[in-house]
């Protein structure tokens, strides 16, 4: 009885450090590969504070880790210090030429906005292509994001992690929606790319985790909107950038036939995310489940100390008196909006591996999301303003 006691004494004493343990081996060497979600790419600008409120660097701090990334002011300007007049003339200047406030040698987060996989392969700090016979400068995200560490691969080869965020699926699908086309939509790269990122993660023979998520249903994002032609043409009907006024060109929309060819090719993608992180033994997390439960029921938001709630977070950006997990682009997530992504990969991290990573606190990240405490109506300002045009001009960049 007395040794029985012991054993049981000792279960409870140990069980604690072993969990803490299995966290820790788990996250002893994390990387993150993937595109601007990762990155924090914050309706139009990618900046210190907006890379450490993106998702893996929340997660990874719930876990007791840490990642490195190289820091960037820019390029292009935060939208919502524009509107609140906090970034004038120099700081609009600055921001759109860009640049680092900190690099390193081998980042262990090369998250970089716009990238997929094809680009997590070919893409450098230096080289748009590396297989390329000609050496191409990248765009500025790439180069600030990499400098000299070599692609996004590379940088994960030579980091040798135990955990992998290896999500770099969306850009694949949401380039439809960016630019009101289904030309950029190739199903065989996205397959032959995705593929060869995993193959090449599991050959190094280091990984004891990872996660991936699939991807949600981009058009129905806040980016884009119903339209209706006056005419009644099918083809200038459907879906437009929430920021054009009217509809001039059937490039400038998805009508209904566009619509379904993506939402086709979404679910083949989904799908193959899915087997993906089976194959890989991942966790893997509905990302597109859960932003339509978002999309149609909204998510509460409320202090568990003391009660309070200020509503039901909405698939938008935040307007007065109404929540949102979206940015001011209608593309990204907001502060608030990666707590939420964050803790849905905490759950299928939690649940696959069976650790005890403790959740974001969502109200705290609400309570400090400038954009959900004071909300910008960037429709009204769009429409009422000269100041407006520009902004539109700088939504319509990424396209």
């Amino acid at each position: 009885m007395k040794k029985l006691l012991f054993m049981l004494v000792n279960l409870v004493c140990v069980a604690p450090v072993a969990l803490a343990n299995t966290i820790a081996s788990l996250f002893e060497r994390p990387v993150v590969i993937g595109d601007s979600l990762s990155q924090g790419f914050y309706g139009v600008i990618v900046e210190k504070k907006t890379q450490d409120w993106a998702y893996p660097v929340l997660v990874v701090k719930q876990a007791g880790a840490n990642l490195y990334y190289n820091e960037l002011k820019g390029p292009y300007v935060n939208l919502e210090d524009v509107l609140k007049g906090n970034c004038g003339p120099i700081c609009i200047g600055a921001a759109i030429i860009g640049g680092n406030e900190r690099t390193y040698a081998l980042p262990t987060h090369a998250g970089i906005t716009g990238a997929q996989y094809t680009s997590v392969l070919r893409t450098s700090g230096r080289c748009e292509d590396i297989t390329a016979s000609t050496c191409k400068e990248p765009d500025k995200f790439h180069r600030f994001g990499l400098r000299d560490a070599g692609t996004q691969m590379q940088i994960v080869e030579r980091n040798r992690p135990t955990f992998l965020f290896g999500t770099a699926a969306a850009n694949h699908v949401l380039c439809t929606a960016l630019h009101t086309s289904t030309s950029c939509l190739d199903e065989p790269r996205f397959r032959r790319d995705i593929a060869e990122v995993m193959r090449r993660a599991r050959a190094m023979g280091s990984l004891r985790g990872g996660v991936l998520f699939t991807i949600p249903n981009v058009t129905a994002i806040a980016y884009l909107e119903p339209y209706r032609d006056p005419q009644n043409r099918p083809n200038y009907t459907g879906l437009k950038a929430f920021y054009r006024r009217s509809v001039s060109d059937p490039n400038q929309v998805l009508d209904a036939n566009e619509v379904r060819v993506i939402e086709n090719f979404l679910t083949m993608l989904n799908n193959e995310v899915k087997a993906q992180g089976s194959a890989m033994g991942f966790a893997v997390t509905d990302a597109k489940v859960i932003f339509d439960n978002i999309k149609a029921n909204g998510r509460l938001i409320r202090d568990s100390r003391t009660g309070y709630s200020p509503g039901l977070a909405r698939a938008h950006w935040p307007l007065p008196g109404a929540p949102g997990v979206f940015s001011l682009d209608g593309v990204h997530p907001n502060r608030y909006g990666h707590a939420v992504l964050a803790n849905e990969l905490i759950a299928s991290i939690n649940s696959r591996y069976r650790v005890n990573i403790p959740l974001v606190d969502e109200y705290a990240a609400w309570f400090y999301d400038s954009l959900n405490r004071d909300p910008v109506d960037i429709k009204n300002f769009l429409e009422h303003s000269i100041m407006g045009q520009v902004i539109g001009w700088l939504l319509s960049v990424f396209k």
